[in-house]
């Protein structure tokens, strides 16, 4: 059962590395093909656009790696079976939520004309999701029930 949970997450792992080269690489022909034009950063709508996945990037890695956490410390108590389900559950969830801030990123930049500070959140949203890479041993320590492990 833990090698097909740990399928099942890789999955969603590389296909979010997947769906951000896709999304940078259409993004790079609408822009290089004049189908898309950049939107400047100082304008209200390039403003509203970085505070969004700025503040996106900030409270899904920081939330999400944090908030997987305490469910799987809810989990701790019940037997393999059930803890195996809920991880399978919320770890999809965490890979997605993160995930979805490198999209943000890579499409921000893309979007506004180049602008380096979002494809540093796009960075960073990489970061955060390297920490969420599901292996067996990773799984096996994320569901012991030992504080000391963390």
């Amino acid at each position: 059962m833990e090698k097909k949970v740990n399928i099942v997450l890789n999955c969603f792992y590389y296909g979010f590395y997947l769906l951000a080269a896709v999304a940078a690489g259409l993004m790079w022909y609408l822009v290089n093909n004049g189908l898309l034009q950049p939107i400047d950063t100082m304008s209200s709508a390039g403003q509203a656009i970085q505070y969004v996945v700025i503040c996106y990037v900030i409270a899904s890695v920081a939330g999400g790696l944090f908030a997987f956490k305490k469910l799987m410390e809810r989990n701790m108590n019940q037997e393999k079976e059930k803890q195996l389900v809920a991880y399978r559950k919320w770890g999809i969830a965490r890979i997605c939520i993160i995930g979805l801030g490198i999209v943000l990123g890579i499409t921000a930049f893309y979007l506004m004309g180049g602008y380096t500070s979002m494809i540093w959140c796009a960075a960073i949203s990489a970061i955060g999701l390297y920490f969420c890479k599901p292996t067996l041993r990773k799984m096996e320590i994320e569901l012991q029930n030992n504080p000391m492990a963390e």
